[in-house]
């Protein structure tokens, strides 16, 4: 009668071992980052597990890796020819020359033009040539309007089909009409699919729109949201003659960028928000989470 006892002790633990789920393990996850120093704006080329804060839900989630993002990236110039950017129009010129000169070899370029619908003016390419032809073919179209998010959203369709390892849609954008009438979700929506980073120029010596005309209020929403939930960024260009090193400035961010690894516990119900901070004043550091949010929606 001891041993039976005994035994049955033994089968009931080790039922009740068995019952017991093995503790749940953390599921790696990435996100892609840019980092740029706050005194001088310059992109940082060397970041750490240290310098970067990944949280989810408000919890800060344990950082494993960062690193460098070699792969050559695909860059979308989407370009405002409209009639309301006609005297910014030789600074575009020169800015996109040098823009071409500098990335195009390493990485692939195309160029959309905006006027009366979106107009691709060179496919990707990593040839010079090609795009300095592309770049001569800019020119303000007389009584045209801009279809900047239509040309945002064709183009985040054009980069999940084309699946690069990453890709940056960078506007520069007058403050004339905007005639799209897609809906700023939908292009939200296709920019988390495409994964790339959207980047805004917006160029304040241009003719101005009401701006509280539906598609202004939609185009702002876009170049709000898309450029914080993309990592990327969006810069008021007060002059024509400041285009040209701003446009290289975001270049070199668009190009230096670091894939950061990070712990999420394994549980069902997906992060409604995820953020990417700097863990040091001296750094600023965004990360592309537009995808998860949407998912969370």
């Amino acid at each position: 009668m001891v041993m039976l006892r005994v035994w049955v002790t033994t089968l009931a633990a080790l039922v009740g071992l068995t019952a017991v789920p093995a503790a749940a393990q953390p599921r790696p996850q990435t996100v892609l980052v840019t980092a740029v120093e706050r005194n001088g704006d310059k992109p940082v080329t060397t970041l750490t597990p240290e310098d970067v804060i990944v949280r989810e839900d408000g919890v800060a989630r344990e950082i494993l890796s960062v690193t460098p993002v070699s792969s050559p990236a695909l860059l979308v110039l989407v370009v405002d020819n409209s009639q309301a950017a006609r005297r910014a129009i030789q600074d575009m010129r020169l800015a996109l020359t040098e823009f071409v000169e500098t990335f195009a070899g390493p990485h692939e370029i195309s160029i959309v033009a905006v006027a009366d619908r979106p107009t691709v003016l060179s496919p990707p390419t990593s040839s010079k040539a090609q795009l300095t032809r592309a770049v001569d073919r800019v020119f303000a179209q007389p009584g045209s309007g801009a279809y900047t998010l239509e040309s945002i959203l064709e183009q985040a369709n054009a980069i999940r089909k084309r699946d690069p390892a990453r890709a940056s849609i960078i506007v520069i954008a007058s403050q004339g009409a905007e005639f799209s009438d897609r809906p700023p979700q939908q292009v939200m929506e296709a920019l988390a699919r495409s994964g790339a980073m959207l980047h805004v120029l917006e160029l304040q010596e241009t003719d101005q729109a009401p701006p509280l005309t539906q598609g202004i209020r939609d185009r702002n929403v876009v170049f709000d949201r898309g450029t914080a939930e993309t990592g990327g960024e969006r810069e008021v260009v007060l002059a024509n003659l400041s285009l040209r090193p701003m446009l290289m400035h975001v270049g070199h961010v668009a190009t230096t960028q670091h894939e950061v690894t990070y712990a999420r516990p394994d549980t069902l119900i997906p992060p409604r928000r995820v953020s990417v901070s700097s863990a040091k004043p001296s750094l600023e550091v965004r990360g592309n989470v537009l995808r998860a949010h949407q998912e969370a929606r």
